[in-house]
């Protein structure tokens, strides 16, 4: 039989891992209930398909690309998942542009001089998730809905050398 004393430490325990869960959850619901629209951008090693581990960053443009060539971009960092949920119910059109910083190499493209503007619809990340191209040799990630994934390396010494 349990000792009396014991029984509110036990319930405290459950309310301290319960507590965080349920703040989480209200989040999220507050997020989609007010009329928010997210979508998870998800930063993978492009060799070895896993996530990157260190906070990546990049940067990204909702809307119309027509903009100029440094107007519009906001800041994004991941977690240490290589994941970013970013609100996109303001995109108008309902497109993104997505940008990673100097010291990952991107895998979109096939050389690192051929650097192009690549737009995302939203619609379709949302409906069937997209993954974008891998030029870096690792294994390719299925799409899922709501996941734009995009492949990258960090640079070798010798590339950010002749930056």
């Amino acid at each position: 039989m349990p000792d009396e004393r014991s029984m509110p430490d036990s319930k405290r325990t459950i309310w301290v891992t319960l507590l965080p869960l349920l703040i989480g959850l209200i989040a999220l619901q507050n997020l989609y209930a007010g009329g928010q629209q997210a979508i998870t951008l998800k930063l993978v090693n492009g060799k070895t398909g896993h996530a990157v581990w260190w906070l990546g960053k990049a940067a990204v443009r909702l809307g119309d690309a027509r903009k100029s060539p440094n107007e519009g971009w906001l800041p994004i960092t991941t977690n240490l998942l290589g994941q970013s949920e970013i609100d996109v119910s303001k995109a108008n059109p309902a497109q993104i542009e997505v940008v990673v910083d100097y010291i990952s190499r991107d895998c979109r493209y096939s050389s690192p001089s051929q650097p192009q503007v690549v737009v995302y619809s939203i619609d379709d990340i949302r409906a069937k998730g997209v993954v974008s191209e891998n030029h870096c040799g690792g294994p390719a990630q299925a799409p899922r809905p709501g996941v734009l994934v995009i492949y990258v390396i960090p640079m070798s010494l010798r590339e950010l050398w002749h930056l």
